[in-house]
C-alpha cells in the first residue's frame, strides 16, 4: 500500500525562512509542495520521510531566496494489483460503490465487480447482495474489504478540454463530479470480500461449534 520513492529537486527557500536550519527550511518547503498531492505515475504523497542530501544554498541576484539541490524520500500511497484494502462505504449509486480509506476517498467498485447476484435498491439508494435467501444491504458507513484490480492516473483537464466536454464530463471539477487525479478500481467478487460484518457473522457459528 505504501512505498518509499526517492526524488531530487531544486528547493527554493524564501528569505524569511533563511533563519531556520537548512534541513528544517527545506523540509517545510517539501511538505508544503508535496503533502496530499498526487504525483503522476507515482501516487499520493503521505509525508516526507527524510532528506538524504542538501547541497548549494545559492542566492541569485534580484531574488533573495536560496536554492538547495535536494535528494529526499517520500512516503507514497500506491496499492499494488491484487492488494486487499479495508475502508468504509462512502457512497452508493447505480454505477457502483465508493470506498473511503480516511486519507483517500477515490476507491471505486463498479457494479459488475460486486457480489453476484447483486441489485440496486432504488428506494433505499443502496446495493443489495442476495445470498442464501437473504437480502444483504450494503449500508453506508459500514467497513468493507475490497481487492485492487487497477490503479489509474488522470491528467488535469485543460480549459479547452473542459470547454469541449459533453454529457457528464461538463461537470468535471464540480461538486457533482469532483476531479480525481488518482483512482483505485477494486472488486468484491471473491469470498471474504465485501462488508466485514457479513463474514464476522458467518464465522461466529463455526467458533461456537468448536
Amino acid at each position: 500500500m505504501f512505498v518509499l520513492s526517492v526524488l531530487e529537486d531544486d528547493v527554493r527557500v524564501l528569505p524569511s525562512d533563511l533563519t531556520k536550519a537548512p534541513l528544517d527550511a527545506v523540509t517545510d518547503v517539501l511538505q508544503s509542495r508535496f503533502l496530499d498531492k498526487v504525483i503522476p505515475d507515482l501516487g499520493l504523497v503521505i509525508t516526507v520521510y527524510d532528506v538524504t542530501s542538501i547541497e548549494g544554498g545559492f542566492v541569485y541576484p534580484n531574488d533573495g531566496a536560496a536554492y538547495f539541490k535536494t535528494v529526499f524520500r517520500l512516503v507514497i500511497f500506491r496499492p499494488f494489483l491484487g492488494e486487499v484494502l479495508v475502508g468504509k462505504l462512502k457512497s452508493s449509486s447505480r454505477a457502483g460503490l465508493t470506498i473511503s480509506l480516511d486519507f483517500f476517498d477515490d476507491v471505486f467498485v463498479p457494479e459488475h465487480a460486486l457480489q453476484d447476484p447483486s441489485f440496486y435498491n432504488e428506494e433505499e439508494k443502496l446495493w443489495v447482495w442476495r445470498f442464501d435467501g437473504n437480502e444483504m444491504f450494503m449500508d453506508l458507513g459500514e467497513q468493507v474489504r475490497v481487492q485492487v484490480t487497477s490503479v489509474k492516473f488522470h491528467p488535469v483537464p485543460s480549459p479547452a478540454q473542459l470547454a469541449a466536454a459533453t454529457g457528464d464530463d461538463k461537470l468535471l471539477g464540480t461538486a457533482a463530479k469532483p476531479y480525481a487525479p488518482l483512482e483505485v478500481i477494486a472488486s468484491m467478487t471473491r469470498d471474504g470480500l465485501g462488508l466485514l460484518c457479513w463474514w464476522t457473522a458467518a464465522a461466529e457459528p463455526e467458533a461456537e461449534e468448536e
